[in-house]
């Protein structure tokens, strides 16, 4: 009887003999051994499917190393063949004895592919090329006339939204203006100064606006101050002048004296208009006497001694001791030294001016005592 054959196809060692103190086990001859079945290999488990994320990182990274590949290609040296008499590699026999040596990958740079030549178009292509460029050119034309006729169209609102801006702008301002002029103290009258006074006082012209002191400049009472200038009789004229931020300044025009006139043996001077400015027993040089009918200034005579006076140049007007004038047609003029000049009426008073002037530079005052220019074509000298 054979003995069943293992799993290895192997013969299965000799049993080992039985002692005698061994009982025997009982052979049944009805039953035969079966032989004993051969081990199965385990099963494999079964790989575990991957991922979405799992494949989409495997699929960038394969996707990074043939970037990297194309852009730097290693070509690998070939592995050395190893026989029993030597080994070859790249064409070197080595003697089987000698180990290989490992062998440096050699870097090779990235070969540039040839340009591809640029793909001629068919002329219907081109036609349509050309229609398309035509197209855009016309869009883009059309977009900037519709544009130019909006802003043509609207120029009028843009002007009128700046005219208001403007005024809008203005009026603020003015109204920022004034209320900080009015309601702080930033522009409030501190100093009141007068120019232009010689006769005139003008400590009581200071003294009269004192309560306007630091009330603000476009708040300063304009009636106070004409008041305050017309109270000097000296005073022809007058205007003001603010000076931010704490100045009023009063220019003054004084009157300017004309002559004097003698009344009760009084000597009284006064101004073109016949207003008194000041009252003297003493003449002042250079102003002249205006004899005139009843020593008033409202007669017709010191209205023609006026005239003729301020006819006369500066130099001669300097020379003035008197004037006479009874009458609007007689006026004598008296220079100093005693000369007389008949002048006449005013009328022709340049014509006069010359002939006096020719005559006075022939026949100075001293050598003749009268000079007649009243019909100046046939001036007279005595």
């Amino acid at each position: 009887m054979k003995r069943p054959v293992g799993p290895g196809g192997a013969t299965p060692p000799p049993r080992a003999p039985q002692s005698a103190a061994a009982t025997p086990r009982p052979v049944q001859a009805s039953k035969v051994a079966k032989p004993a079945k051969a081990p199965q290999p385990a099963k494999a488990p079964k790989p575990l499917k991957p991922t979405r994320a799992e494949r989409k990182a495997q699929k960038a990274s394969h996707r990074a190393a043939a970037q990297a590949s194309q852009r730097t290609r290693v070509t690998p040296a070939a592995p050395a063949r190893v026989d029993a008499v030597g080994s070859r590699v790249q064409g070197i026999r080595r003697p089987a004895s000698e180990p290989g040596k490992p062998v440096t990958p050699v870097l090779t740079e990235e070969r540039k592919e040839p340009r591809r030549p640029a793909r001629r178009l068919t002329k219907a292509q081109q036609e349509a090329a050309e229609a398309k460029r035509k197209l855009k050119e016309a869009v883009k034309a059309r977009k900037a006339f519709e544009r130019d006729e909006v802003r043509r169209f609207t120029a009028h609102l843009r002007r009128r939204k700046i005219i208001w801006g403007s005024v809008a702008g203005s009026l603020a301002a003015i109204m920022i203006f004034v209320s900080v002029g009015v309601f702080t103290p930033v522009l409030a009258l501190q100093t009141i100064a007068v120019e232009g006074a010689t006769r005139v006082p003008a400590d009581q012209i200071m003294a009269a606006l004192q309560p306007q002191i630091n009330k603000p400049l476009p708040l300063v009472d304009m009636g106070a101050v004409r008041k305050a200038v017309e109270a000097q009789p000296l005073v022809k004229s007058y205007s003001t002048v603010a000076l931010p931020p704490h100045t009023l300044l009063i220019k003054i025009v004084e009157r300017s004296p004309i002559g004097y006139l003698s009344v009760n043996g009084n000597l009284i001077m006064v101004d073109p208009a016949g207003v008194v400015l000041e009252q003297s027993t003493e003449k002042t040089p250079g102003i002249p006497i205006l004899t005139v009918e009843g020593g008033s200034a409202q007669s017709k005579g010191f209205a023609a001694a006026v005239d003729v006076i301020n006819s006369l140049p500066g130099a001669l007007a300097g020379q003035l001791e008197e004037v006479i004038a009874n009458t609007t047609d007689d006026v004598t003029l008296v220079l100093t030294g005693g000369a007389r000049v008949f002048w006449g009426g005013p009328e022709n008073a340049a014509m006069k001016n010359r002939v006096l002037t020719q005559l006075l530079a022939v026949n100075p005052v001293g050598s003749v005592s009268e000079y007649d220019v009243s019909s100046p074509k046939t001036a007279v000298v005595r």
